[in-house]
């Protein structure tokens, strides 16, 4: 599982792409071939509607399963509170479904410390009950993080009513909403 997070207009989105990861090398591949120079990546705030699609299609062709949990409404200084409360919901899902190793996109080594003793946390009061690994990676070595951006992103404008077909074309996401007051 990849997990990728953002903030937009009102809303906090962390989503997941889930994947057996003996079947993952061919999404892998089919993201690396959109990327437009050697050792870049993809990051879909920096893409145009067509080039979206594509990623879309692209990643909507796979077998992945796609969650995209959605925290409304977030209060402009409260990002990292609504990224815990988004990653409580979120973990508890990829527990549910059986996921046995998680991937967060790295951040700065304090937020990552933050990520990770909210896990300890969730762990030691019971809202997560197996020993679900979870760590950080950076999203320049792994092409699944540039999956749930995708998948956070397009989600993220369908629901401002923006880019539907592009949403239409990731094929099924199961969206959670959560509040956050």
């Amino acid at each position: 599982m990849k997990q990728q997070s953002g903030q937009m207009e009102g809303m906090y989105l962390l989503a997941a792409v889930v994947g057996d990861p003996a079947t993952c090398e061919p999404a892998r591949d089919a993201l690396r071939e959109l990327v437009r120079k050697q050792g870049g990546r993809l990051h879909w705030r920096q893409e145009e509607a067509p080039r979206r699609a594509k990623i879309a299609a692209a990643i909507g062709t796979q077998d992945l399963a796609c969650i995209v949990v959605v925290g409304v409404p977030i209060a402009p200084r409260r990002q990292e509170r609504a990224r815990r409360k988004c990653m409580e919901r979120l973990l508890f899902e990829l527990e549910r479904i059986g996921v046995s190793h998680v991937w967060l996109e790295a951040r700065s080594t304090l937020l990552n410390r933050r990520d990770v003793e909210l896990v300890d946390a969730l762990r030691a009061n019971g809202a997560l009950v197996t020993r679900t690994r979870v760590e950080h990676s950076l999203p320049d070595d792994e092409p699944m993080l540039w999956a749930a951006d995708a998948v956070a992103g397009a989600v993220a404008r369908a629901r401002q009513g923006l880019d539907l077909d592009i949403r239409t074309a990731l094929g099924e996401v199961d969206e959670i909403d959560i509040e956050l007051s």
